[in-house]
């Protein structure tokens, strides 16, 4: 019985034992199983442009001022009181060339006149008297040669020669009297040299003038000049002076007008602190007076913005300059992974890069920007087509 108990108490654990590996085999043999398969690669979902060569006009953005290329002080040549004046002298006003400013009295200048005429009257009757009394002197001097057979010496004095000289002299004389004081009197009506812009207005009706006082400051309205500072080294692209319809795009800063005009000439020295250099720029007709239609005038002073045209650059790719990344590289989407190309470029503008080199025609060029661009990365267009 001791024994039987015996066998009892070793019996059951084992059997408790057995029956719990049995049972864990079972479950074991149920579990799913978990296949292992490598991590798939996460593209990157990018915008791109594709790429296609063009012919393009370089340009240069500068800034300048807007400056009088013509500029006179006009001064008076003779002096007297202003007596009438043209309405349109005024401040601000446009005269054409060839229009009377204004008048100044001329009586004295008309009694310097009749002076001279009447003076000149005189010396041509001297003159008269003084040839006929060089034929009596000849006629006189004749006689007494045949008198004395020949023995009179005919001297210039005894032909009054000299006599004739001064009385040529004096009519000369009386000539260029008589020019000289119908040339002031001509001085005492002002012309305008130029169509021009009275840009200062000094006297007025009745105002007292003497020989080269100041009558106004004056602007010539036919052509403006614009300064404008422009890099050194992109002057060769410029083609300055030469041959063209339109050189230059004038924007102003505080109007939304615009201008063409003409680039001519370098000022042919560098701005003292920027460094840059100086082109000069012409503006024909700033003031539309030559058009028709309600044109905006160019005002003096004013601060524009110019774009002045460049080369044509042919065969070349056009990339906004965002897309340009380190080292002169850009990203390109090839079969759906990246690949990074360096290209040469052979222009650069505000926003515009011109790429001459190092992509071709029909690339897919990445336009979004990447975290860790890597080249042959995934990638994945943003329309979902994989290429």
């Amino acid at each position: 019985m001791d024994i039987l108990k015996l066998m009892i108490k070793i019996a059951l654990p084992v059997c408790l034992i057995l029956a719990g590996i049995a049972g864990w085999s079972y479950f074991k043999s149920k579990e799913p199983k978990m296949k292992r398969t490598p991590p798939k690669k996460q593209a990157v979902v990018v915008e791109t442009i594709s790429m296609k060569p063009g012919n393009y006009q370089s340009s240069v953005r500068a800034m300048g001022t807007v400056m009088p290329d013509k500029e006179i002080i006009l001064k008076s040549k003779v002096s007297g009181e202003v007596t009438t004046i043209s309405r349109r002298f005024v401040q601000g006003g446009v005269m054409k060339k060839g229009e009377t400013l204004l008048t100044l009295d001329d009586s004295d200048y008309r009694i310097e006149v009749q002076k001279a005429r009447s003076a000149l009257a005189k010396a041509l009757s001297n003159l008269a008297i003084e040839k006929g009394s060089q034929f009596i002197a000849k006629e006189e001097l004749k006689l007494m040669n045949e008198a004395s057979k020949g023995e009179v010496t005919a001297t210039d004095l005894a032909l009054r020669k000299p006599q004739l000289i001064q009385a040529k002299a004096a009519v000369d004389s009386a000539k260029a009297d008589l020019e000289k004081a119908q040339l002031n009197l001509s001085r005492t009506k002002v012309i305008v040299p130029f169509n021009a812009l009275v840009f200062e207005k000094h006297v007025n009706s009745g105002s007292l003038v003497t020989a080269q006082g100041i009558l106004a400051t004056l602007v010539d309205v036919d052509t403006y000049r614009i300064e404008a500072q422009v890099p050194p080294d992109r002057l060769a692209a410029l083609h300055i002076g030469r041959v063209s319809d339109i050189d230059a795009i004038i924007h102003s800063q505080y109007s939304n007008q615009t201008w063409q005009g003409k680039v001519v000439r370098t000022t042919g020295k560098m701005t003292g602190k920027s460094r840059m250099a100086g082109v000069i720029i012409l503006v024909l007709d700033p003031l539309g007076l030559k058009k028709q239609g309600n044109r905006p005038q160019l005002l003096l002073d004013d601060h524009v913005d110019v774009k002045i045209m460049g080369e044509t650059l042919e065969n070349v790719f056009l990339l906004p300059r965002s897309i340009l990344r380190d080292g002169n590289t850009v990203w390109v989407y090839n079969s759906g992974v990246l690949e990074i190309k360096e290209v040469s470029l052979a222009w650069k503008e505000d926003g515009r890069v011109y790429v001459r080199s190092g992509i071709s025609s029909g690339d897919i060029v990445v336009t979004s920007d990447l975290p860790a661009p890597v080249k042959g990365m995934a990638l994945q267009l943003a329309s979902g087509d994989r290429q």
